[in-house]
């Protein structure tokens, strides 16, 4: 193969795209689209066209319609399951790519990918052929003007394979590929082959007699069971050679000039790459012609290693009102017409200012609210500062949360180099990089209609739950260590007496050893043949069926109790007997507050032990008390207002119970009649509807037949009837759209609810059911906390709120303010939205929070 050749490369679409589907984890854009594939097809185009310099490109695609090997042989690849739907939603896009890039798409009734490939390898004299493909097939192509690109590990990393090495890799020769799979089949494409023959018997055929025909022409010197297939399935031998041929004479109608394109890439291609955020692509300069590409900012970079010059910066901050900072372990920066790095260090041999010096010269500025700020992760830097004795003000811009409104589900936790990555901000001045992630974000914002939410809940929110960490939720040691002593020896005497049944000790936490003492040892049985897991579901199903599974069940529970919210919480414990959660604010798709370090808002309230944990938890000052707020059913009433059901309406409006007025409309009975076992019901349904129950969830909560199940859904939409309609129109808006919305506009993508894959296809539908209502009330209870928090600081008051647990907040209140909380509380709580029903809040309080719920 001579290297003055023109180079050809002839690439497998399908293939390629297929590879990067499956190599690469999920990728969606701000609009929720699927970009995984495209983005490593383009990422393998990209470093094909460099490593490879081609001067023509050719991408083959499969056609939709049935080919000649259908027509020979029905089953052809009639055993693979359809492309997952998030794969197929890509092939417009990159196609797309493809046109801006102007590389020429090459697709024929009829023809496979393969077969376009083996036809463009053959139609042109003077070029090297290099086909990309990862389909085995495509080596029976190989010949001295043509080799293959093999993808070997996704698709970054591959081999070149030709006519000097395909046997030392393959095994055969290119001319003996077909043969090879005539023999041994192709059980991807359902090529038939021959019974009983894989690989290594057909390889050790096609080497002792060179080919399918000299197979049979030596037929007699095969002995067994081998030669018993062969002539049996000759047949099928010869259609498997038929089938895996590929074609290579025909004309498809190209000149070779129409497989040229354009390198370095135009604005169209940028403008594919910025649709589908392909930051590393578009960080590549060198693979852009540059026509578009605005002026590169030159950032002037100053060192600030000594006070004198760190006052001069402060006296320029308090003139120009406005900066970017960044600090962030050993990296402290500021930008406002320049980038400063403040020099500090943390020990006598570190050059530069002390961290704390520095500080204590940037307060008045850090403090100030007149001049504004852009930051990345507020509520983290006001934590870094406060040690220092600082109160950051005046911040404008928060790129963490704006990332996060922008996109829910953005990976949570990325550094700010990953997030100028992601937008194509190509500098390592950190400051800097903050104000034009600013500009590009705020635009966003701007486009999505999200500002308000912006600037209203997530911004103010900020200090509400800094203040709140600050606080932290007291703890009644004595109580933790009476509790500590009652479930460790609880724990003790269940495996006593667990290991008494069984008869001999083994690791209790061990699902292995759990699972062979109860499915092999005695012999349980598992309904629906269910795999022999020891999941807490499965226990629960075989609870009955032996008496040491009770024992079990209990076991674990109260060790789960033990290490989490007994031992874990005496290690963070802080000299004043306090522990202080992070409430992460970006973490959930659906706008809701989650907690960490400990994570107060999974404490068990279901069992009797788990609420006695809650006895743990005291007022900080003597004669405190705790005081709880609970929104009553608030996503049944967002419900009511959302889908404008006059039934539902009415019945909140009325102050009705609205489970027993369900359970009257469903099950037809005056509500006066309605029994407890009715009732109950009727509140499965009323929650199992906003969750998009099935008649199968809910005869299994409330212990019924399917068939009845059904009937009392079906009953439930005709009695609220524009319920139905509002869950349905979700649904169909998420599909069309590919994002659901809160009454505030906050947007959640559902890309799952178009996916191929039944599971998830119907979490996105319940997704879209469900996140309109409990987004829609989680943006209502921060409004409710920042409204709440501002009312306590404007009066001077000393309580705290310290817990937010989905629709309920926690007050450590001080003594003699209870009357003025539980008001605020009130007030602030149901006055903060106008709906068509009315908004009602639980208020309880006590010495604990248990007495307080």
């Amino acid at each position: 193969m001579e290297n003055c050749m023109e180079k050809f490369v002839i690439i497998d679409g399908n293939n390629l795209m297929f590879r990067a589907f499956y190599a690469l984890p999920a990728m969606t854009n701000f609009a929720g689209e699927q970009s995984n594939a495209v983005f490593g097809f383009a990422n393998m185009l990209v470093k094909i066209i460099k490593e490879v310099s081609p001067k023509y490109i050719a991408v083959a695609f499969d056609s939709s319609k049935k080919t000649f090997r259908h027509e020979k042989y029905l089953a052809y690849k009639g055993t693979r399951k359809p492309a997952p739907v998030e794969l197929i939603s890509q092939f417009p896009i990159v196609k797309d790519m493809l046109k801006a890039m102007n590389i020429t798409v090459v697709e024929q009734p009829g023809l496979e990918a393969d077969d376009l490939m083996g036809c463009l390898s053959r139609m042109y004299q003077g070029v090297q052929n290099i086909i990309v493909s990862a389909d085995r097939d495509a080596f029976q192509l190989i010949n001295d003007n043509t080799q293959i690109l093999y993808p070997k590990r996704g698709v970054s990393e591959t081999i070149t394979l030709d006519i000097g090495n395909i046997k030392e890799h393959y095994g055969v020769e290119p001319n003996q590929v077909v043969e090879l799979k005539s023999l041994m089949g192709d059980s991807s494409d359902n090529i038939p082959g021959v019974s009983g023959v894989g690989e290594k018997k057909a390889l050790q055929l096609i080497a002792d007699y060179g080919s399918l025909d000299g197979v049979y022409e030596n037929i007699d010197k095969i002995t067994g069971k081998l030669k018993a297939n062969l002539i049996e399935d000759k047949e099928c031998a010869y259609l498997s050679h038929y089938l895996a041929t590929i074609v290579t004479d025909k004309d498809l109608g190209y000149n070779l000039s129409d497989f040229e394109y354009d390198y370095p890439f135009g604005s169209e291609v940028k403008d594919v790459f910025k649709r589908y955020q392909f930051g590393t692509l578009l960080k590549k300069d060198e693979i852009f012609n540059g026509e578009d590409a605005p002026a590169t900012i030159k950032v002037e970079r100053i060192k600030v290693d000594n006070e004198e010059d760190l006052q001069l910066l402060v006296d320029k901050l308090i003139a120009t009102k406005e900066m970017s900072i960044y600090i962030d372990n050993d990296i402290f920066e500021i930008y406002c017409d320049k980038e400063y790095e403040i020099c500090v260090g943390t020990d006598l041999l570190s050059c530069g200012l002390s961290f704390d010096k520095a500080i204590a010269i940037l307060k008045p500025i850090l403090e100030s609210a007149d001049i504004k700020k852009i930051v990345y992760d507020y509520k983290a830097l006001k934590h870094i500062l406060y040690p220092f004795g600082v109160k950051l003000n005046g911040v404008e811009f928060d790129c963490v949360l704006a990332r996060y409104l922008i996109n829910s589900l953005a990976r949570p936790g990325v550094t700010a180099l990953q997030v100028f990555n992601e937008n194509s901000i190509d500098t390592l001045d950190y400051a800097y990089g903050l104000t034009v992630v600013k500009s590009l974000y705020y635009a966003k914002l701007q486009e999505m209609a999200i500002t308000s939410l912006y600037y209203d809940v997530e911004m103010p929110l900020v200090e509400v739950l800094f203040d709140m960490e600050i606080e932290g939720f007291k703890i009644d040691r004595e109580e933790l260590k009476s509790l500590e002593q009652k479930y460790r020896e609880e724990i003790v005497a269940l495996e006593k007496e667990i290991f008494d049944i069984i008869g001999h000790k083994f690791n209790l936490s061990s699902p292995k050893q759990l699972g062979e003492v109860l499915f092999d040892e005695l012999g349980i049985n598992i309904a629906n043949n269910k795999k022999k897991s020891t999941s807490i579901e499965v226990l629960n199903e075989i609870e009955d069926k032996h008496p040491v599974v009770p024992l079990i069940i209990r076991w674990r529970s109260i060790s789960k109790l033990y290490s989490t919210y007994i031992i874990g919480f005496e290690e963070l414990l802080d000299s004043n007997d306090k522990i202080h959660t992070l409430f992460n604010q970006t973490q959930t798709s659906t706008g809701r507050l989650s907690s960490s370090e400990p994570n107060l808002q999974n404490i068990p309230i279901r069992t009797d032990e788990g609420r006695a944990l809650r006895r743990m938890f005291v007022p900080s000052n003597k004669g405190g008390l705790i005081c709880s707020a609970d929104y009553s059913q608030i996503e049944l009433r967002l419900l009511a207002n959302l889908s404008g059901d006059e039934v539902m309406i009415d019945a909140y409006s009325k102050g009705e119970d609205i489970h027993r007025r369900t359970a009257s409309e469903v099950f037809g009975v005056p509500a006066e009649m309605v029994d407890d076992k009715m009732r109950r019901s009727a509140k499965a349904i009323n929650f199992g509807i906003v969750y998009g129950i099935s008649d199968f969830g809910l005869s299994q909560n409330i212990g019924c037949s399917r068939k009845e199940a059904a009937e009392y859904i079906k009953l439930y939409f005709a009695r609220y009837p524009f319920i139905e309609k509002f869950i349905n129109d979700n649904v169909e808006y998420a599909r069309a759209n590919g994002y659901i919305k809160t009454m505030f506009g906050r947007i959640r993508p559902v890309p799952e609810v178009s996916s191929s894959n039944h599971n998830l296809r119907t979490f996105g539908e319940r997704v879209a059911m469900n996140m309109p209502l409990q987004g829609t009330a989680s943006d209502i209870i921060k409004l409710a906390m920042i409204k709440i928090y501002n009312e306590i600081n404007n009066r001077g008051l000393k309580s705290k709120i310290i817990v937010q647990v989905h629709d309920e907040l926690v007050v450590d209140v001080y003594p003699g303010e209870l009357d003025e909380i539980k008001e605020i509380l009130k007030t602030g709580m149901e006055g903060v939205v106008d709906l068509k029903v009315p908004m009602l809040v639980n208020i309880e309080s006590g010495a604990t929070w248990y007495e307080a719920k």
